[in-house]
């Protein structure tokens, strides 16, 4: 099995691009240092390679909105793999209200990026079922 195989495996919810009107929405701040998102899942992330983060660590986070409104999220992760360029990190800490902030996020870009008319619970159903790819 590829290591691409294995990444697909692996990745049970679909993830979002961290993109409204096709700018970076979502930043994440590791060491000190703040990182724009690539993508965004239930699961975890993905983002452009960094010194900070090394496979099979884990580390400390904090996402924000880049417009700077809203909550932020404080949790732990850890760097999974590097696929393409990007370095796939999974959630491994976050307690219920943070879950549920990032839940939020998720449904809100999906139906910012719906090209048809979606409900709340249609976008909700979405972020929490299979990934598509």
């Amino acid at each position: 099995m590829s290591t691409q195989d294995e990444y697909q495996e692996r990745r049970k919810h679909q993830r979002f691009a961290a993109q409204r009107d096709g700018k970076p929405c979502i930043d994440i701040l590791v060491a000190g240092k703040r990182i724009t998102l690539n993508d965004l899942s239930i699961d975890g992330f993905s983002l452009p390679p960094d010194e900070a983060l090394v496979e099979g660590e884990t580390f400390d986070f904090e996402m924000r909105l880049i417009d700077g409104f809203g909550d932020r999220i404080r949790g732990q992760a850890i760097a999974v793999n590097e696929v393409n360029g990007l370095i796939g990190c999974q959630f491994v800490d976050l307690d219920p209200a943070q879950q549920r902030v990032l839940e939020e996020w998720l449904i809100v870009i999906v139906i910012c990026g719906a090209s048809v008319r979606l409900t709340p619970a249609d976008a909700e159903a979405i972020v929490k079922g299979p990934s598509l790819i």
